[in-house]
């Protein structure tokens, strides 16, 4: 016989979840395990929400059962920006945009970007001055959109350029706003048939300078992205991503069309850039924090990067700078959570799940959970090491799993590995900060405080 998750009963602890998701989403997830158990079921007027803690309940949704799940609630809101993307499509149009697409990111394509990372990666070092003091976040989410920008759609004007960091910016700052989870809140007491729907109309309809600046962001890029396609249709060549997405073909030959191919660019766009920014950000704080580990990551790249800048070949031969950045993402992975929605009645793990029922994936703390790490809490890149600790492969999903784990892993870890050796070969960085940063959370998780630090070039 099946039964419903444990989870907050009465309205009075419904109102205090409800308040402390909003307020410290966080604390939230680590209470309502720590009380509830690994997996938690909270049900919010006629919404019900399932969170999971267990790396079998998480291999259950994202791997054996996917079908029968399709991205949530929470991805209608991303649809603004991202259309019908990788990101947020769904059923046969998501498998043949992620057939079309994967050609993209194959290590051949991936080597072939390698010079642009490096380039970029020297571009940003050069303005670097001895005892100057730099945000890493700032400039690692400047480098990373300069690459996966210059990567899908070429070399840019200044203007242009300038449009795409503005719009960027803008748009995940509305994304950082929590007004739409309040808006669902207080629809989901109310009888109404399509809360999220109403929602979503709700909240991009206030007239708020926020919101203006949102969509006036997307209509720039928009309209930058687009005349690009045109411009790359018409050169018919093939130097970048975009080249390669106009003119790749399904197997009845049929071709991306135009908002196809926007959709696709402000899903690499974004998603691929914030990632990646965010990965590094949260490394270079583990770095300052554990001289040790930092000395060993040196030690690691002074013998065998023989260059200012790692080869494409050489980056193979830093074993332990790959398992530090893994062991980074482990304790601070950029997507914190992964959610899907149940299209049918089923059950994960003997706990009944109705049709309908939002289903949240906890990767931050499932990755820092006692069940599947020794010292979990502790920063030990040797756990990542070949032959070292062996984890749950679901208890480890910085890049998601299953079906859908995400189709750029393999560049965004080439591009971290070859930014974070170039920087640590040529310089020393002194924190410039004296606590951990708080956690600012919209679509990734970003040290809220930035990585402030000051430079010292080194002598090589």
């Amino acid at each position: 016989m099946t039964k419903f998750a444990p989870g907050p009963n009465n309205l009075w602890e419904i109102i205090k979840t409800v308040f402390k998701r909003q307020t410290d989403p966080m604390k939230f997830y680590h209470d309502t395990f720590s009380q509830f158990g690994d997996i938690a079921y909270i049900r919010i007027g006629k919404q019900g929400f399932l969170m999971l803690n267990d790396a079998d309940a998480i291999e259950q949704v994202l791997q054996t059962d996917a079908k029968i799940y399709t991205k949530s609630t929470a991805y209608e809101r991303f649809k603004l920006i991202f259309g019908k993307g990788l990101l947020v499509s769904e059923g046969d149009l998501w498998k043949r945009q992620r057939r079309l697409m994967a050609g993209a990111f194959t290590n051949r394509s991936v080597e072939k970007i390698h010079p642009l990372i490096i380039e970029e990666t020297q571009t940003m070092m050069s303005k670097w001055e001895d005892s100057s003091e730099i945000d890493l976040a700032e400039e690692m989410n400047f480098i990373t959109l300069q690459i996966i920008t210059k990567s899908m759609l070429g070399e840019l004007e200044e203007s242009e350029s300038k449009i795409v960091r503005s719009a960027v910016q803008e748009m995940l700052k509305y994304l950082q706003t929590n007004r739409h989870l309040w808006l669902q809140l207080f629809l989901n007491l109310l009888p109404i048939k399509d809360k999220l729907s109403m929602a979503l109309k709700i909240e991009t309809s206030l007239p708020l300078k926020s919101t203006k600046r949102f969509f006036k962001s997307i209509e720039a890029v928009d309209e930058l992205v687009n005349r690009m396609i045109e411009k790359r249709r018409k050169q018919n060549l093939n130097e970048n991503l975009i080249d390669m997405l106009i003119k790749v073909t399904d197997d009845d030959q049929s071709v991306m069309t135009n908002q196809q191919l926007r959709d696709e660019v402000m899903n690499i766009l974004i998603a691929g850039h914030e990632t990646t920014s965010n990965a590094l950000s949260w490394t270079f704080h583990q770095l300052l924090k554990y001289p040790d580990v930092l000395k060993k990551v040196e030690e690691e790249i002074a013998q065998f990067i023989k260059g200012e800048t790692p080869t494409y070949e050489e980056l193979s031969k830093l074993p332990y700078t790959q398992a530090m950045f893994l062991e980074s993402m482990r304790l601070y992975p950029p997507f914190w959570r992964i959610s899907r929605r149940a299209t049918e009645n089923t059950t994960i793990q003997g706990y009944e799940v109705p049709a309908g029922t939002n289903v949240i994936a906890s990767i931050f703390t499932v990755q820092r959970s006692g069940k599947y790490w020794k010292d979990p809490t502790e920063f030990r890149p040797e756990r990542f090491l070949e032959g070292a600790e062996e984890h749950h492969r679901f208890a480890f999903i910085p890049f998601g799993g299953g079906p859908r784990i995400c189709i750029g892993a393999n560049m965004a870890m080439t591009e971290a590995i070859t930014i974070l050796a170039s920087c640590l070969k040529n310089f020393t960085f002194t924190k410039n900060f004296n606590k951990d940063p708080n956690f600012l959370l919209s679509l990734t998780m970003q040290p809220k405080e930035g990585c402030k630090v000051k430079t010292q070039r080194k002598k090589l």
